[in-house]
């Protein structure tokens, strides 16, 4: 849980940080381009080249869902919306955790459904207005990477069930963003809509923050967390970020809340966690 907790409060910080300072200077697709490259490096001298092709393909695979593919879109859908509005926007997490998980078991569970549902209406109070035109469009990408993220996460949950090999700890992680840095290379190549580079240090070092903090040991953390909590505990701790993002724009960027159901949505989704760890 210590895993998951760590990981949360950093991730509330990210958005604002990418929101506020990275989107309006530097494009997405660069952005995770060098997000990936950066966590690369952190977990390439530990890597392991004796480990099964298999072992090793598996966590390319995760690495290129759960990072690769979730990035592009997640990090696009700060061009059409706000911060505020992308952190509700991932309030449908737990309920994609919950199905795919439920898929791998096969077994349908629906007491972790009812709490990932309890969830999503919690997080549903912490702020809601209007949507504008380009919200649509965030929607969707942050639904994508919503799904990209939670298929990923369960795939390293369950990644000795279908291996039968135990996680390799951060040698995994070396190949798990071998599997990023592909499509977000693809990304960064293929696309014709490129800002440059920033040239002032106080940018580059907020990226680099971003590879290491947010991205390497950001999803380090969250994966190996998954390991020892279940899959429903697992669902619902994805939305605890939001009430933790909001904070962070409240206290450092003047956003305007209501704070009664601030608190209202803030407390179910504490208690939507406490009751799946009772479970």
């Amino acid at each position: 849980m210590a895993y998951l907790l760590t990981t949360t409060f950093i991730w509330a910080f990210s958005f604002s940080l990418i929101g506020h300072y990275l989107s309006p200077v530097i494009d997405s697709w660069s952005l995770s381009f060098f997000r990936t490259l950066i966590a690369l490096l952190v977990f390439i001298p530990f890597i392991d080249i004796k480990i099964s092709r298999k072992h090793m393909l598996f966590m390319i695979l995760i690495g290129a869902v759960q990072i690769g593919i979730m990035y592009l879109m997640y990090l696009n859908a700060f061009q059409f919306t706000s911060v505020s509005k992308i952190l509700l926007f991932t309030i449908t997490t737990p309920l994609y955790v919950t199905f795919i998980a439920d898929l791998v078991e096969k077994k349908f569970r629906s007491f972790f459904l009812m709490l990932s549902i309890v969830s999503i209406v919690g997080a549903s109070f912490l702020r809601f207005t209007s949507p504008a035109q380009n919200d649509l469009i965030g929607f969707f990408l942050i639904q994508g990477a919503n799904f990209c993220f939670a298929l990923g996460q369960v795939l390293y949950k369950y990644f000795e069930k279908w291996t039968g090999r135990t996680p390799n700890g951060m040698s995994d992680f070396a190949y798990f963003y071998i599997g990023a840095l592909i499509f977000t290379t693809i990304g960064f190549l293929s696309s014709d809509v490129k800002t440059p580079l920033p040239n002032d240090i106080a940018t580059w070092l907020l990226i680099v923050w971003m590879g290491v903090g947010a991205s390497g040991l950001g999803f380090y953390f969250w994966d190996k967390g998954s390991l020892f909590v279940s899959s429903g505990t697992l669902a619902v701790m994805n939305n605890l970020v939001i009430p933790l993002g909001l904070m962070v724009e409240i206290l450092f960027f003047g956003q305007a809340l209501n704070s009664e159901t601030y608190l209202i949505g803030t407390l179910i989704i504490v208690v939507s966690i406490l009751v799946s760890l009772r479970k």
